[in-house]
């Protein structure tokens, strides 16, 4: 005997909204896409500038600091130089020997390198 009992039937209701049901249409929706992409797009640029300009400045710093530190070397090395030749000087008596003296390890340094400079650039060097 069949009962009087009913089954519930899942049916879709009103209340889903379809896929195509959306109410703006397409156009719509990919110009509030472009508009959405190029807000996005002119935020990336304004974060890259700003870091960009972080970066600049701090190399810049890195640099100014290296190089005071570098030209304060050089000014030490020139006084101590000085020294040495004056010391040098007190000690042999003559000013000119004192200096070539302190200037010969430099004057050896450049024929050095300028010989091996001239060697690299002859014609005779090239590979072929």
């Amino acid at each position: 005997m069949p009962s009087n009992e009913t089954v519930a039937v899942n049916e879709p209701t009103v209340d889903r909204q379809q896929p195509d049901a959306d109410p703006r249409s397409t156009p719509a929706l990919i110009v509030a896409a472009i508009r959405e992409a190029s807000a996005q797009f002119a935020d990336l640029l304004r974060l890259a500038r700003i870091e960009v300009r972080g970066n600049l400045r701090a190399l810049a710093t890195l640099a100014a600091l290296f190089g005071g530190a570098l030209m304060l070397v050089l000014v030490s090395l020139v006084l101590l130089l000085i020294a040495l030749r004056d010391a040098i000087a007190a000690l042999i008596g003559s000013d000119a020997v004192a200096g070539l003296i302190v200037a010969l390890p430099f004057l050896a340094a450049a024929a050095i390198l300028m010989w091996a400079g001239l060697r690299r650039m002859s014609l005779r060097s090239v590979r072929t």
